[in-house]
């Protein structure tokens, strides 16, 4: 786990959760770069601790972790009523109901495609229409 965080102060605290390393680096450097401050879980379990200290503004989520489906998480941020997305290979039909009108970029994606969900998803929140149960 690691968080880069921004010097400007006007970004969003954003939680990223996925478990390949090569594609969360580069995920959450182009988040850096729109000026977001980024704090990074591999696993389920970590996200879950992340969750019970932390403040995020949004998150971005993998389904399929090292350690299961990313849905616990999914739950415990629409409890906080905190906006997410999800990202990922696997389809959107695995998504329950609950959390379906969450946003879903499929993998592989374009960077500019996911930064562009993830302003949505921070823009709805601020609009008072985030992702609830």
């Amino acid at each position: 786990m690691h968080g880069n965080e921004c010097g400007t102060g006007k970004g969003s605290a954003l939680l990223l959760v996925e478990d390949q390393f090569d594609l969360a680096d580069l995920v959450e450097q182009a988040l850096v770069d729109q000026g977001n401050e980024v704090t990074h879980a591999y696993s389920v379990f970590e996200a879950m601790s992340l969750l019970k200290d932390g403040q995020f503004d949004a998150a971005i989520l993998d389904i399929e972790l090292r350690d299961g489906m990313v849905f616990p998480v999914a739950d415990r941020l629409a409890d906080l009523g905190v906006p997410y997305l999800f990202a990922s290979a696997v389809y959107a039909q695995v998504v329950p109901a609950r959390h379906q009108r969450a946003r879903f970029v499929a993998k592989p994606f374009h960077i500019p495609q996911l930064q562009e969900a993830v302003s949505a998803t921070l823009q709805q929140a601020r609009l008072g229409g985030g992702a609830r149960r």
